[in-house]
């Protein structure tokens, strides 16, 4: 089952922030900062962001941006002497350095109930995660983002919930497995084809990897071959909301950095929201396109 841990507020009670994952086991120099809550809007007179007559997809998005402190000259180089794949060097951040938590709530302004997916894309040094849309004869399916929850939200209602430091870690993980099965592109995903619940091919491999139930420590037959044994951590993501009608919603977000070695992490720098980074990652990231009825 899912660790993504969810809780129903009625009303507008204020968000309660305070609870946190259990200890990380972070050395001494361990710091952690709590950042100012991060505020993302979805109104009814949006453009849609697709429209082909059949389905209409309403999708908002913001870059979050960590204030990670990039390697001086003399580290670079040492991370260059370093090869680990599925990248040409050794990351400069791994998932055990920064730690990432994001606590949510999400308010339906409306009098009618909305289904809303929340979204969160996730980036490394190397790779800044991006969904592409797969379009069939029949039908038109996104792919799924690092984190991709469907939830119910009733007139006038507010859900609150959190990605804790696992469900982070683990889409840190996932966009590293990605990375590598598209390094690797295997023959026999690539001669398979992929269907409108992402079952087979490489488009499949990757959204099953980032399926929401799927744990790369559940020995996955599918794709757990392509985990690798070192995994870049996050520097940022792009938070989304998506429905497939119209509607007045939103969602804020705390997020809660711990920066285990304790130089990773300027404390005294806020989020960048603006879409500049604190460290750019390398490439953009999609997965290659999947065949739907």
């Amino acid at each position: 089952m899912s660790q993504i841990r969810t809780s129903l507020s009625w009303g507008f009670a204020p968000l309660l922030v305070g609870v946190l994952a259990p200890s990380l086991g972070c050395s001494s120099k361990a710091e952690k900062q709590t950042y100012d809550p991060v505020p993302l809007g979805m109104v009814s007179t949006d453009t849609p962001f697709y429209d082909d007559g059949q389905t209409t997809i309403y999708q908002v998005k913001r870059p979050v941006s960590i204030p990670i402190i990039a390697p001086n000259g003399d580290e670079a180089k040492v991370l260059r002497q370093g090869k680990v794949s599925p990248w040409d060097r050794a990351p400069w951040i791994t998932k055990n350095d920064v730690k990432v938590q994001v606590s949510w709530t999400v308010s339906n302004l409306d009098k009618d109930g909305h289904n809303i997916e929340l979204l969160l894309d996730p980036w490394t040094e190397f790779a800044r995660y991006v969904p592409g849309v797969n379009v069939g004869e029949e039908e038109t399916i996104p792919d799924l983002s690092g984190i991709d929850l469907l939830t119910r939200v009733e007139g006038l209602e507010r859900k609150t919930g959190t990605f804790t430091f696992d469900d982070m870690d683990e889409v840190a993980t996932d966009l590293a497995t990605t990375q590598n099965i598209l390094k690797a592109m295997p023959p026999m995903a690539a001669d398979a084809t992929a269907n409108a619940d992402y079952g087979g091919g490489i488009n499949g491999m990757i959204n099953h990897a980032f399926e929401i139930h799927n744990r790369s420590t559940d020995n996955d037959k599918l794709v757990n071959y392509f985990i690798p044994p070192t995994v870049a951590g996050l520097v940022g993501f792009d938070l989304g909301l998506r429905m497939y009608d119209k509607g007045n919603v939103a969602i804020e977000i705390v997020v809660e950095v711990v920066d285990v070695p304790g130089n990773r992490v300027n404390v005294d720098q806020p989020l960048k929201l603006d879409g500049t980074m604190w460290m750019k990652p390398e490439a953009n990231v999609t997965a290659p396109a999947g065949k739907v009825r």
